[in-house]
Order: C-alpha cells, then structure tokens, then sequence
C-alpha cells in the first residue's frame, strides 16, 4: 500500500470540493474549447459543441462563470478566468490516469469525455472519504469502513456498490453484506497525481465562493442521460478528426423499422 496521500498533500475536503466544481456534464468540454480557441460569444462555443443546444449550452456557460472558471472580458464574450486556466492542469491528470486505467473497457474516447468519465467515478458522497479510509487503514471490513468514512449503512451500502462498478475498490473477502472487506483497486492507488492537482486547483480557488448545490444536480444524473450525451458526442458531424485528441467512430445505420419502434405514442 504507497504512502497515504490524500490527508497530508491533498486534504479529503480539497479534493472534494474541486471534483464538485468540475463535475457537471459538458464542463470540460466547453473549458477545452474556450482553451483551444481562445475567447468565444456563446453561438460559436455553442457551434463547436453542437450536441449539447443551445439553452443547454446557455446554462453551462452560466454555470462556470457563478463557478468562477469563465469570465467575460467583454460583452457577450467569454474566455477562461486564471481559475479556469488553473484548472487545464487537474483536467489533463484526469485524462491521463482515465487514459492508463480504462483503455482496455472503453478504447476511443476524446481526452474531454476521459475526463468528465473521472470526474463522475470520483463525485458522489463519501466517495473520497471512501478512498482515502482504505488508502490510509489497508483493506477494512464494511462496518470499521463506514465509521471511518462518516457514512452510515444505507450510503455505505450504494457508495461501495458504485466504487466497485467503477473500478475503484474490491471485495477481498467471499463474504457480502456487513461481512465483506474492501481494498483499493490498483487504478484507485494510481491517483495520487490526480489528488495533487485538484488539491491544487482547490486552493486556488480559496478566494473564490463553492459552487454549493452544483454536487447534488451532479450525481443525480442517471445512466441513461450519460449514456444518450456520450451517444450525441460520437453521432455528431462536427466533431472534427482531432478535436480533443480522437476522431469519432462511425456508427452503423438504425433500420427504420426499428426507428419506427422508438416513437412516442400519441396518447397520454
């Protein structure tokens, strides 16, 4: 087990709150895109990220600018605040570590949708409380866990369950339930660069107020709204070969007679 890293270099709250400014969907997309292209009106962010429309793309932009990571130099303009530009350094730890971790489960993915893939194994809560009490203590039953973690048997319960499917922690014992001992995954032992720069990326932002109540809209996404916005991402015709490091994978044509299948009925 390394040295524990979380506590001592990169406080549990420090990670905590950073993952909870850059969390929300379409955030590192638009940060990278005002990044690549410099200060841009909302259309033309909206232009090179078609999938998301515009109202959406609207609230976003509304959104990082109240999370301080744009600014507008000018009206109608929005560039990246030195918050946002701070910020490139935990996106690119993000996109790297997801890039070692889980390229083998999923291959062709843009840095952006890397990162914002991290971001969400990451958010949740207890979810570093979690890492950092088995990073510190070794593998621990559930019961010694959820005490050290803070979290009581319900939110145990899920937030275990959700690590596991994303690979961040193992059951070490055959037992389940109350009985069962968990363990970090060598990809959850891996983020200690990670840690650092969105520790990193909170105190920077110490002057600037949190973005309270972004946590509770963010982890409320369910799978299948992850699954339709990964599924626009890689449909769509604007997206270059290039931009944000992938060229996107064609995807076979749907028969209309199962497109026909998928319409809402007209009735209530």
């Amino acid at each position: 087990m390394p040295d524990s890293t979380i506590s001592a270099e990169a406080p549990t709250e420090f990670i905590a709150s950073a993952i909870v400014r850059l969390s929300p969907r379409w955030t590192t997309w638009t940060l990278q895109t005002v990044q690549q292209h410099g200060p841009m009106r909302l259309g033309d962010i909206n232009s090179a990220l078609p999938w998301v429309g515009i109202q959406a793309m609207a609230r976003v932009v509304r959104r990082l600018e109240a999370s301080y990571l744009l600014e507008r130099p000018q009206h109608g303009i929005y560039g990246l605040s030195p918050l946002g530009g701070n910020a490139q350094h935990a996106l690119r730890a993000l996109a790297a570590w997801h890039h070692v971790q889980f390229t083998d489960q999923r291959p062709v993915l843009a840095d952006a949708e890397r990162t914002e893939d991290a971001l969400r194994r990451l958010s949740g809560k207890g979810t570093i409380a979690v890492l950092e009490a088995l990073e510190q203590h070794g593998p621990l039953p559930s019961s010694e866990l959820g005490a050290t973690a803070g979290l009581a048997t319900g939110s145990l319960h899920h937030r275990v369950q959700q690590l596991q499917t994303d690979g961040l922690i193992t059951r070490t014992s055959p037992f389940s339930g109350r009985g069962a001992e968990y363990a970090l995954t060598p990809a959850a032992q891996a983020l200690t660069p990670v840690y650092a720069e969105l520790a990193t990326l909170a105190r920077d932002s110490e002057s600037a107020p949190s973005p309270s109540g972004v946590e509770r809209r963010t982890t409320a996404h369910s799978a299948a709204d992850t699954a339709r916005a990964t599924a626009a991402v890689r449909r769509s015709p604007a997206l270059t070969p290039g931009m944000f490091s992938h060229a996107p994978v064609p995807q076979t044509r749907v028969p209309m007679n199962l497109t026909e299948l998928s319409r809402p009925s007209r009735t209530r």
